[in-house]
């Protein structure tokens, strides 16, 4: 039975991972590499270090990784000034139901928590959360199911009494791997078939994920 709601961020609760997108795409420009979403896909979710070498994997060791991420940071930021924070459809309907209805609910984000904190400020959710753990709270990234873990006994849950909403694969498999219930709500990367099999559900958007908590149907 649902006790509790964990929540990713980025892609998830906020339309930021097309914003993360372009960001990467100026950002390359001068390093000799192209950065798609294909690639893209692959480091969601992970936290710098990850990343960092799946870069340098994927586009060799003489890439200076951490000037490439300094600058991809800066447009980002320029980016989020110009457009603001983009939320969701059904964010504040699904937080609401989970509030009336007594689910305890949680933050688990690979970004740091001054920009997960200030996110939710801006856009009002704070206070909708009992706790919040960030990527530089825990040593192991997504698809490590760390801080998925490290949320549910900051909630005071099993890990099978805990929603987890994803969009990410990299997300998803997280909270599979934790033995969580886990629904996908796709934003830039789309489930195959093999993991739609493995996850509870794959929904459209957050007001579904609501629909079906009303309905019972993700117990």
């Amino acid at each position: 039975m649902i006790k509790a709601v964990i929540f990713d961020q980025d892609g998830l609760m906020f339309d930021t991972e097309r914003i993360s997108g372009e960001a990467w795409r100026q950002a390359e420009k001068g390093f000799g590499i192209h950065v798609d979403d294909a690639f893209l896909n692959t480091i969601r979710g992970m936290n710098a270090a990850d990343a960092k070498q799946r870069f340098c994997q994927a586009f060799g060791e003489q890439l200076d990784f951490e000037a490439l991420r300094s600058r991809k940071r800066r447009i980002f930021e320029e980016l989020l000034l110009q457009e603001g924070i983009p939320v969701k459809p059904g964010l504040y309907e699904l937080l609401d139901y989970l509030k009336e209805n007594g689910y305890p609910a949680a933050v688990a984000s690979a970004s740091s928590h001054s920009y997960t904190e200030r996110n939710l400020r801006s856009t009002g959710i704070d206070g909708y959360f009992c706790c919040m753990v960030t990527g530089d709270m825990v040593e192991r990234a997504k698809p490590d199911p760390a801080i998925f873990l490290q949320a549910a006994r900051l909630l005071g849950k099993q890990p099978e009494e805990c929603l987890v909403l994803e969009d990410s694969i990299n997300g998803v498999e997280a909270g599979l791997r934790g033995g969580f219930v886990t629904v996908m709500v796709p934003d830039i990367a789309r489930p195959d078939e093999r993991l739609r099999r493995r996850v509870k559900r794959v929904c459209s958007s957050l007001l579904e994920v609501k629909e079906l908590l009303e309905a019972g149907e993700l117990d």
